[in-house]
């Protein structure tokens, strides 16, 4: 599970703002570019913090408290993402000073618990395994066939001359018997290749 999209929320602790962005990331190289960018949208910010987990098995994560004390912003970010259950999922959390200090315990909990509320709001996916298949019908079955492919499956493309030819994936390993019965054995469906595909959560 990841952020779908990049993702921004803004709270306001004890007169300091906390502009927590967040973004998908699949490579460090792509966290990095994010948080660079982050940090030239908001050059007058008095911290930019950063954390970020990628990789299927959360392999690769790093945080930065970027000038707070030590483990007050990165760690406990980086904490936020790991307990959501996102991966591929990079933040950069933006402080501005209010002139009322936290104290290290306010900061954790100021920049763990901004990033856990944004990522509860934030649209989130998940990459699922998928099996492509074409198909080709005579035009008398296409109610049945299109019907059934629309409502189970995800059409990628599909064609219309002499008979109608389509794309299409689906989780499902068992398409192929289930499109045979459907069409009475008159039409069998092609193995293509294994996918990935987008869900949303």
């Amino acid at each position: 599970m990841r952020v779908k999209e990049p993702f921004r929320k803004e709270t306001v602790i004890n007169k300091s703002r906390f502009i927590t962005c967040l973004s998908p990331a699949k490579s460090e190289e792509e966290a990095r570019a994010f948080f660079t960018a982050v940090r030239k949208e908001f050059p007058d910010s008095t911290h930019v913090c950063t954390a970020f987990v990628i990789g299927p098995n959360k392999e690769l994560q790093r945080s930065s408290d970027n000038g707070e004390p030590s483990g007050t912003a990165g760690m406990p970010m980086l904490e936020a993402i790991r307990r959501s259950g996102c991966t591929d999922t990079a933040a950069a959390v933006v402080r501005y000073f209010g002139g009322i200090k936290l104290g290290t315990g306010g900061l954790s909990r100021a920049y763990g618990g901004v990033v856990s509320d944004a990522i509860k709001e934030a649209a989130k996916c998940e990459s699922v395994p998928c099996f492509v298949y074409s198909v080709r019908y005579p035009y008398d079955l296409s109610g049945t066939m299109e019907s059934f492919l629309r409502r189970t499956c995800d059409i990628l493309d599909i064609s219309y001359d002499d008979q109608v030819t389509c794309l299409f994936s689906s989780e499902e390993k068992n398409i192929p018997e289930t499109i045979r019965d459907l069409s009475r054995g008159t039409v069998t469906a092609v193995f293509e290749r294994e996918d990935v595909r987008e869900k949303d959560l």
